[in-house]
């Protein structure tokens, strides 16, 4: 059938668009749900699903086999769908949509732009599942589904936003997730081992990332001018501007100096020299916050006079080398969780204090591949605690031993699997000028063990330490 005929066939179903839903999860008395699988089984499991929990409509697709008066079916459902979405949320086309994706500095670099952007942008990315809670009972996502997205963004809360950045995911992008989507900007941190168990290996994980930049899909972006993303600017066709210590970079890096509490960035863009000193510390804290500078500036959102302006209030996201202090020492919350991430949360600190502790785990039936490298960059830590992050189904002591592996036979290194007990551990070592890095799963408030889900939050529970130490 014509596609304009399909859309009429919907507009004429008189759908009150605050009533539909995408998944089976969410489906209650009365509603719309909107679905399709390439599955046909699962398919038609998902649609009797619905009818048996009293859906009104259900919106699908020829590959449904379920003959009922509430089941709907379009030939050209994925037109229908984008049909759909838009009209939930119409005004999306006079927003600005920021785009970023990487391996590390996603979270950090969006919460950045957010908030130079100010009150009128919202970031959507690994830690604002909360946004969703009342929107889903869907497993939060890195990149939520545009569907979700649209249907968030069109409460009365957000009508005020104008500026969107989006945490880009590797899965939602080979997914086709955010599929209609135009950003204005997108930004590329960098490239390193994670997700293999996905991807197989780093070439398929770098294609999966390209995919943002399609000249289709993002209008211009920006880059930090290191391997992964020159290889990028050669690869894909857009405009591009390059964020490095080169002279021809667009933004040109001339120092960038570190203490106990801030970091000192001194920079030129369009010819102008410009010095900021940012609060806070971290593992690329100044490329995270020059890209952030970059997708504001580049794509004519904010001038250099308002971005410096706003830079005094910047903060780091909640479990992003969040600190907290120890008697005369200091302790960070990271997410670090890959290789490189490791190595440069302790590069990040390393010549501020005389010892380094560290504490980490690596999560069970993801990426096994890495864990082994996960302890080599652990090597440059004075003393290793290695314990559990989130194993999941899978033997924690098998993880620990597959960490060790990479860690060198002369280093002071011990197991301890509970994790409240290795963050105690740490913080009974701290001794004179010295410091506590526990990585892995940063803002998260929950292990996943094999019997399930556990309260558990770094963060409150090193505060919580702490308190009951003193």
């Amino acid at each position: 059938m014509d596609i304009s005929k399909e859309i009429q066939i919907f507009n004429d179903l008189d759908i009150n668009l605050d009533n539909l839903v995408n998944s089976t999860l969410d489906v209650f008395e009365d509603c719309v749900l909107i679905i399709n699988l390439n599955n046909r089984t699962k398919l038609n499991k998902y649609v009797t699903e619905a009818i048996n929990k009293k859906a009104k409509l259900i919106i699908t697709s020829i590959n449904c086999d379920i003959a009922s008066e509430k089941v709907v079916k379009f030939e050209n459902y994925e037109d229908v769908f984008n049909h759909v979405i838009k009209k939930m949320y119409p005004e999306y086309v006079d927003k600005n949509f920021f785009g970023l994706t990487g391996t590390n500095g996603k979270t950090t670099t969006g919460y950045y732009l957010n908030q130079l952007l100010g009150e009128d942008s919202l970031f959507i990315g690994t830690t604002e599942d909360y946004l969703f809670k009342d929107i889903t009972r869907e497993e939060h996502l890195t990149t939520p589904k545009l569907f979700n997205i649209f249907k968030l963004l069109r409460k009365k809360e957000y009508t005020h936003i104008n500026n969107i950045v989006l945490e880009v995911s590797s899965h939602a992008l080979d997914q086709n997730r955010l599929k209609g989507m135009k950003f204005l900007v997108s930004g590329f941190t960098n490239l390193s081992q994670d997700h293999f168990d996905y991807h197989d290996n780093i070439d398929t994980y770098f294609d999966a990332k390209k995919k943002l930049f399609n000249k289709n899909f993002s209008k211009q972006y920006v880059f930090i001018d290191e391997h992964w993303g020159t290889r990028l600017n050669k690869e894909v066709n857009g405009e591009s501007w390059s964020i490095g210590f080169k002279k021809e970079n667009d933004m040109f890096i001339k120092e960038i100096k570190s203490s106990e509490s801030n970091t000192l960035v001194s920079f030129k863009i369009d010819n102008h020299d410009y010095s900021v000193i940012l609060p806070f510390i971290g593992p690329n804290c100044e490329m995270n916050y020059l890209l952030a500078v970059g997708m504001a500036h580049f794509s004519d959102t904010l001038s250099i006079d308002r971005i410096l302006l706003e830079t005094v209030n910047i903060k780091n996201p909640k479990g992003r080398f969040e600190k907290f202090s120890y008697l005369d020492n200091d302790v960070y919350v990271d997410y670090a969780h890959t290789p490189e991430a490791i190595d440069k949360a302790i590069e990040a600190v390393q010549e501020k204090y005389e010892k380094i502790i560290i504490v980490f785990g690596a999560g069970g039936n993801r990426d096994s591949y890495k864990r082994v490298n996960m302890g080599k960059a652990a090597n440059k830590a004075d003393q290793i605690i290695i314990t559990n992050d989130n194993p999941r189904k899978e033997d924690p002591m098998t993880i620990a031993k597959e960490i060790l592996e990479g860690v060198d036979l002369n280093k002071k290194v011990e197991i301890v699997l509970d994790r409240k007990a290795a963050l105690k551990k740490g913080l009974d070592s701290l001794l004179g000028k010295s410091v506590l890095l526990v990585l892995g799963k940063g803002h998260e408030s929950k292990q996943e063990l094999n019997e399930g889900f556990v309260d558990f939050d770094d963060s409150v529970m090193i505060s919580n330490l702490i308190e009951d130490m003193k």
